[in-house]
């Protein structure tokens, strides 16, 4: 029950994401800039939180490969290519492409099981992808040629936050998620420190609104520090289709948060693509490999 929750939580941090992103980019904050700006207070979060926790000796021989394979593919070439990919196409663009995240990491993961899937797993899994793709386009979706090099930076990401899912479950068995988290965005700072220091020198801070300022603090901690920090428990206790599944409740939950803020209105249409994401997503988890 606490990865279920753990997990929803994810979810419903993410959902608010995508719009908050594109007001934030690139009016007042490159891409580079502000991944680096989330590495930085990420990492430095995590090893903070750390000294409240017993230590947890790293086996650097057996490990260190991993963990920076962790770095780059779920901390800096991830949130990169995400970010710049949102400032070059619109957020209900790169909320779907997202969706493809959880197909990748089912894939990856039976293959590092060796394992075909359940009948009923690709059942749940084609229901609640193809009822949360309906769902977001229709609220407008766009591609064109103008959005493509952004729609195939998100996709790769995508495809990179999949493979990060699906590698961190070979050190999530050994080490606490705070040490995973805290080593993986070390990797991630170092990683980006090239392209995204000058970046963030050069950022013109003091034209944040109040607003912007705090729906980037919102980033910073809540998608950057707290996500991580509970993704990784989920797929040490439940494995990374699991969680991968969980962002077909994105758009249920980004649907619901504009309903409640009264800019988007619940229909038959929108309440029955919602009631089916989320049973495709429950029959999918009871036979998702652990």
């Amino acid at each position: 029950m606490r990865v279920h929750i753990a997990l929803f939580f994810v979810s419903l941090l993410y959902a608010i994401l995508f719009s908050w992103a594109g007001q934030i980019m690139p009016n007042y904050l490159r891409p580079e800039a502000f991944v680096m700006l989330r590495v930085i207070t990420a990492t430095a979060l995590f090893y903070l939180f750390s000294l409240t926790q017993p230590k947890d000796p790293i086996q650097w021989k057996a490990h260190g490969w991993e963990f920076a394979i962790c770095g780059f593919f779920g901390t800096s070439a991830n949130m990169y290519l995400f970010f710049h990919g949102l400032a070059l196409t619109y957020p209900i663009n790169g909320a779907i492409l997202m969706l493809v995240t959880p197909l990748f990491v089912g894939i990856f993961d039976h293959i590092r099981l060796k394992a075909l899937p359940k009948t009923w797993f690709v059942l749940g899994t084609l229901i609640a992808a193809a009822a949360s793709i309906w769902l977001m386009v229709g609220k407008g979706a766009t591609f064109t040629a103008q959005t493509l090099k952004g729609d195939l930076l998100v996709a790769i990401n995508a495809l990179f936050y999949a493979v990060y899912l699906v590698r961190v479950k070979k050190i999530a068995h050994i080490y606490k998620p705070i040490t995973i988290n805290k080593i993986t965005f070390t990797f991630g700072t170092i990683y980006m420190l090239p392209i995204g220091l000058i970046a963030l020198t050069q950022t013109p801070f003091h034209t944040f609104t109040p607003q912007i300022t705090a729906k980037v603090i919102y980033i910073l901690f809540f998608t950057s520090f707290l996500v991580y920090l509970l993704n990784s428990y989920a797929v040490k206790k439940a494995g990374p289709t699991l969680a991968g599944l969980y962002i077909y409740l994105q758009p249920v939950l980004a649907t619901a948060i504009a309903i409640l803020l009264g800019t988007d209105q619940l229909n038959l249409a929108k309440a029955t693509l919602m009631l089916i994401i989320m049973a495709g997503v429950f029959l999918a988890t009871r036979f998702s490999p652990k």
